[in-house]
């Protein structure tokens, strides 16, 4: 295993949980592989005022757009910034990847990668 894997209730840090986090081992730290740390939400169809078939049926851009999406793509970007700097903070050799992911129902997905 390259991994230290942390996910469900994640990786304590600075007094709140990550959704998941994946540290290489420091073994493994001689290959070209990223450290992760991911902040999911979730938004409901129903909060979102659409079916899944709208859903489904959307263009990216229109899913940015609908205000519930851009709330907790805000909320899950400042969380992944605030996790992602304190990881820096704990581990000196960290290579590390932030991404804010947010799901409308089961039917779509929007991610970003923070820097």
């Amino acid at each position: 295993m390259i991994f230290y894997i942390h996910y469900g209730f994640g990786k304590e840090i600075a007094r709140s949980y990550t959704d998941l986090t994946m540290i290489i081992r420091p073994d493994m730290r001689r290959f070209d592989i990223f450290d992760v740390v991911i902040e999911f939400k979730y938004v409901t169809l129903k909060k979102a005022g659409l079916t899944g078939k709208e859903a489904r049926e959307s263009d990216a851009e229109a899913l940015r757009e609908i205000p519930a999406m851009k709330s907790e793509m805000e909320s899950a970007e400042k969380q992944v910034r605030e996790y992602g700097d304190a990881l820096e903070r704990k581990y000196d050799e960290i290579r590390l990847k932030r991404y804010a992911v947010v799901s409308l129902g089961f039917e779509r997905l929007w991610w970003k990668e923070i820097c």
